[in-house]
């Protein structure tokens, strides 16, 4: 890596000196985009040792700025701060920028090495090659293509010391509507953040997407298994067929170039019957094979939006989550099409449109982590998301804490009063987790507050708007507290617009998934990460979960430190716990019986068969290998008629 360090170092030297110095264009010797960069930059006017990076930002331009992108900035947000987590190792700020080149949002972190990024990178910064010549952002703004500027290769001698790498966001209209970039100090490491840049760059397109009112919704790729991901062409429709905006990967697959004149529709993009698109305009054709005019096959989903009101939307979308309620729930976390896909696209669709959400779901199952989800991917993503537990609060506090207080409105308050919960939620999102807990007295000011859309602080007298969306969650079945008069019935009605139930751990078909992915997120980045070894696994998949994904994320974080210096996770670094409820079955074992068939005794029996002929009869070598104490071991031995 030293030898391509120097080499590419020397090369940009001897570029930079050509171009400089000579007036030479240094091909072969820097790429074509940098060398157009930095004529452009000279077109300008500028000169290398220029100061022009750091100029102060006013007031009314970072109001100005952030008010104009509000909605790139919610659509964005999500995504940022997933790349925020993968590349945290790697010390980057994430940044976005609008079409103008004004940084809308930057993720950087603190300490030193963030230093002069959060210099920059303030909102409302101006990154166009005009104002601080060639860099990653400003140069894939023009060139509309992903860029690697690094080191030497910026124009301004004052940024030379960072690597960015940057791709173009576009719109349903396939104009630029921003840049998504990584920049970090370099350190003459190769650039390889390009790829995952750009699946988020595709993600933050789809969200775009899904703000336009059409009637059909289109997913398509020539590859079935790749539909789910920000990979797949997505089109929006009206219900005549006329095409309302497309995301980039769609315009790729069909080479649809971006026109002014009109836009194409339907009938003209794909060679197919001419009742396809009614059909599945009206929900009878979810899903089927489209053909482009080259005879290319895609593989296609379709989305209808019913035509009819808003409420008819929702109450469609109530009476499907009440039929697939009546069966037992089909595993969370799989594709879109099952009932947990459903009812997330429901609850995501009616919370765009301020309908209240009901997360109903047993202790430890990601009601808020869904709450969370749901308020990151609105356009409520960029204001506050405020939850507070309704059990947790006592009875004396709780309508000071939702509503604030004015100053002198009881004996131990704050001088000059506080905010509540439903002030400091302005302009995001209000989470009420385990409102099946709220004293009757709070429920009746609470309906108040949600049909009056207004509130005072405990003590005043002046109205308060209230201008927050509100989710609800609670472990408990409020039918049953509505019936036995413990929550008031008409509040019910009002905060369940679409009720979503997430299934326990237990109940989940795909918890061999669920825990290799929360082991690798536990993990981290960690080059060595053990794996679980066939019997840990084992004890994972058939534990009962009481505290569902909570208790399990729990159990793995403290797997990963027990095991720190081992290469896989064994028995021995899981909690006790676990091994008393379930032990561990040798996974050679040729007799091994289907575990899915057998109760828990029969797991235990066949686990002491299996250490005792191990270990010869020896019950203390035997206990060892269970990891079980020698008279817990004799106790079964006794139980099993294995011990006289």
């Amino acid at each position: 890596m030293g030898e391509q360090l120097a080499s590419f170092e020397a090369r940009l030297e001897q570029g930079r000196r050509q171009f400089f110095e000579h007036g030479h264009s240094p091909a072969g010797l820097v790429s074509p985009p940098v060398i157009r960069s930095w004529e452009r930059s000279v077109t300008h006017g500028l000169q290398t040792g220029d100061a022009r990076v750091l100029s102060p930002i006013s007031r009314d331009q970072v109001q100005a700025v952030t008010e104009r992108n509000h909605r790139l900035v919610a659509c964005a947000l999500p995504e940022m701060e997933r790349l925020r987590t993968m590349m945290a190792r790697g010390h980057w700020g994430i940044v976005c920028t609008d079409p103008d080149g004004r940084v809308v949002k930057a993720l950087c972190g603190t300490g030193t090495s963030f230093d002069g990024l959060n210099q920059i990178f303030q909102v409302g910064r101006s990154i166009l090659e005009a104002d601080i010549g060639t860099n990653g952002l400003g140069c894939a703004l023009i060139e509309r293509q992903p860029i690697v500027i690094r080191a030497a290769e910026h124009f301004l001698d004052e940024i030379r010391s960072f690597a960015c790498a940057s791709v173009p966001l576009f719109d349903p209209a396939g104009r630029i509507a921003g840049i998504l970039d990584a920049t970090r100090y370099c350190d003459g490491s190769p650039i390889t953040v390009l790829e995952p840049l750009a699946i988020a760059a595709r993600a933050i397109e789809n969200r775009m997407l899904d703000d336009l009112a059409g009637s059909l919704r289109l997913c398509f790729h020539t590859r079935a298994e790749l539909l789910a991901t920000p990979l797949a062409g997505v089109m929006v429709f009206d219900d005549t067929g006329h095409l309302l905006g497309a995301n980039q990967a769609a315009r790729q697959l069909l080479h649809l170039i971006p026109q002014s004149d009109g836009s194409p529709n339907f009938a003209q993009l794909f060679d197919c019957p001419a009742e396809t698109f009614n059909q599945a305009l009206s929900g009878r054709l979810t899903q089927g094979t489209l053909w482009n005019d080259d005879g290319l096959g895609f593989e296609a989903r379709f989305e209808a939006r019913d035509r009819s009101s808003l409420m008819a939307r929702i109450g469609n979308a109530v009476r499907t989550l009440r039929s697939t309620e009546e069966s037992r729930p089909a595993p969370a976390g799989t594709d879109t099409d099952g009932t947990a896909g459903r009812a997330l696209h429901i609850a995501r669709r009616a919370f765009e449109r301020d309908i209240p959400v009901l997360i109903n779901g047993e202790t430890g199952t990601g009601k808020e982590v869904l709450a969370r989800r749901l308020h990151d991917e609105s356009d409520r993503a960029a204001g506050p998301f405020v939850a507070i537990n309704c059990s947790s609060l006592p009875a004396g506090l709780i309508e000071s804490e939702f509503f604030g207080y004015e100053d002198g409105a009881f004996t131990g308050g704050r001088r000059g009063g506080a905010p509540g919960k439903f002030e400091l939620a302005r302009s995001g999102t209000l989470f009420l987790d385990e409102i099946g807990d709220m004293p009757l007295e709070l429920q009746g000011r609470l309906l108040r507050v949600l049909q009056e859309r207004n509130f005072t602080r405990l003590g005043g007298a002046r109205p308060i708007r209230f201008d927050a969306r509100i989710i609800t969650a609670t472990h408990r079945s409020l039918e049953g507290r509505v019936a036995e008069g413990l929550f008031r019935e008409d509040l019910y009605y009002r905060i369940k617009g679409v009720k979503v139930c997430l299934p326990t751990l237990r109940d989940r078909g795909d918890r061999a998934a669920l825990i290799n992915s929360m082991l690798a997120r536990e993990a981290g980045t960690a080059m060595a990460a053990p794996r679980l070894s066939a019997e840990a696994m084992h004890i994972l998949m058939t534990y009962s979960w009481p505290g569902n994904i909570r208790q399990l994320g729990h159990v793995l974080r403290l797997a990963l430190t027990l095991a720190e210096d081992d290469t896989e996770i064994r028995p021995e670094h899981l909690p006790e716990e676990l091994l008393e409820c379930q032990a561990a079955i040798p996974a050679h074992s040729a007799a091994r019986p289907d575990i899915r068939s057998m109760c828990l005794r029969e797991l235990e029996l066949e686990a002491v068969k299996a250490a005792m002929a191990r270990c010869g009869g020896n019950v203390s070598a035997a206990a060892r290998s269970l990891k079980v104490a020698r008279a817990t071991l004799y106790r079964k031995l006794k139980q099993f008629g294995m011990l006289a």
